[in-house]
């Protein structure tokens, strides 16, 4: 028995040194809660975390000794869960400014608001240009909700598939309303309420609500230009055991479990990295019927380029399938774009996409580019800057069908000056005889005249 129990704790202990999460930033979670007591409300979600590795902290977010998450300019940790949205101010001086320097740093972020947010939560979610309701308010929907609770919200649909295809069953919501002010390009909603929403308290409508309808978001997401990623979502309760474990009556329709937990896995594993990462495996352009990159290129050269490309999904690199990947020739502006073609599959972990091209008549010094945004997968920016050259003296064509009346004027014309010299040189004038007698007669009429 003793023998057991000792080859179980070193089967444990040896997993905790090798476990290691599927994210491509590092398995170091910080989870931020408003009181250390409230961990036990997150069991299944903080329990589906440990098991796909990843290595988590929890602290209070008044916890002045151990709460910090930059030390000496280095991110202590590789992503952030705030579950802490009723607290007004994070010890240690952890702000928004202190979150936003942490995304620069390569950091992602899952944070929640609910009905009483704080201000700490509310500044960060105006940096990613977000805002939540006013304390007390609810998202209410009187047609899609939970049984009889028209404060919980049963969401059947994805507004944006970007983890996940859909939903097996209904996501539980309850929280405050998110509203985006819409001038991120980068940030795109996940979860949106249905038409009949509305954000409320408990009282009487008296006045137009902040946000109605599908505009209102319920999960939205962002991702920056260093490709962090940030989920922000107005219910903390929907990571909790109660609403994961919840069943579901919806309309006719009734579940045995919510689908917070699918839902919440999926956005989590977009969130952390662990999936729709993608990254350029190696780029190259050259001469046709050359293989090695030249120092320039000439004014028409025709030209190979190729790109091979691959995408990350829980903790395999498989090859990247897209129609869209475009290159760019640039000087100050597009001399060309054109969509690259996905070659027949050489490697099982990558794609390869290749065109033939001209390269623009043009002089100057060119940036080849590669610039790859689609929202979900991460940004790809891959450039080279080559110059190209006028021909040379020597490379120019010796004869143009457009010069061909030219060139007919020229001959003609040296045709007829070496016609008319030889005609000058030997032509003779042709001289009529005469006799003495007729000489004679001519001499004496003028001398009579």
């Amino acid at each position: 028995m003793k023998t057991l129990f000792l080859f179980t704790l070193i089967l444990q202990f040896a997993f905790l040194i090798f476990a290691k999460s599927n994210s491509l930033k590092g398995d170091r979670i910080l989870v931020i809660l408003d009181k250390l007591e409230e961990k036990k409300n997150y069991s299944i979600f903080f329990k589906s975390l440990e098991d796909r590795g990843f290595d988590l902290t929890y602290v209070s977010a008044t916890d002045e000794k151990n709460l910090e998450i930059i030390k000496y300019e280095e991110s202590l940790y590789d992503h952030l869960i705030l579950l802490a949205p009723e607290t007004h101010y994070y010890e240690n001086d952890v702000n928004a400014k202190q979150f936003i320097n942490f995304i620069d740093k390569g950091g992602n972020i899952l944070l929640t608001a609910n009905e009483n947010t704080g201000n700490a939560i509310e500044d960060l979610l105006y940096e990613f240009g977000a805002t939540v309701d006013e304390s007390g308010f609810n998202v209410i929907d009187n047609f899609a909700h939970n049984g009889t609770t028209p404060n919980v919200l049963a969401i059947e649909e994805l507004d944006y598939p970007i983890s996940l295809d859909k939903l097996e069953a209904p996501v539980l919501y309850s929280g405050t309303a998110i509203k985006s002010n819409g001038k991120n390009p980068y940030a795109k909603p996940v979860l949106v309420a249905g038409p009949a929403a509305y954000s409320w308290d408990e009282t009487a409508v008296t006045k137009a609500p902040l946000v109605t309808g599908n505009n209102i978001i319920l999960v939205h997401t962002l991702q920056a230009i260093n490709n962090s990623r940030i989920v922000m979502t107005g219910s903390n309760k929907m990571f909790t055991d109660k609403f994961i474990e919840s069943p579901v009556k919806l309309n006719d329709k009734t579940y045995d479990k919510s689908g917070n937990l699918d839902f919440i896995t999926n956005i989590t594993k977009w969130n952390f990295q662990e999936k729709k990462v993608l990254k350029v495996i190696s780029s190259k352009h050259h001469k046709i019927n050359e293989t090695e990159r030249p120092e320039y290129y000439t004014i028409k050269n025709e030209i190979h380029y190729e790109i091979e490309i691959s995408e990350y999904n829980n903790g395999q690199w498989q090859p990247f399938n897209a129609t869209d990947v475009q290159l760019e020739l640039i000087m100050l502006d597009p001399y060309i774009r054109t969509t690259l073609k996905q070659m027949p599959p050489t490697n099982p972990t990558s794609s390869t996409f290749a065109i033939d091209l001209m390269v623009p008549d043009h002089c100057g010094v060119f940036t080849f580019k590669v610039d790859y945004r689609r929202y979900g997968l991460s940004w790809l920016l891959e450039s080279y800057v080559i110059a190209i050259h006028p021909l040379h003296y020597n490379e120019f064509p010796r004869f143009l069908v457009q010069g061909l009346p030219y060139y007919f004027g020229a001959f003609s014309m040296l045709g007829g000056f070496i016609l008319v010299t030889l005609l000058a040189l030997y032509h003779e004038d042709k001289k009529n005889p005469t006799t003495a007698s007729d000489t004679k007669e001519a001499t004496l009429k003028k001398k009579t005249n």
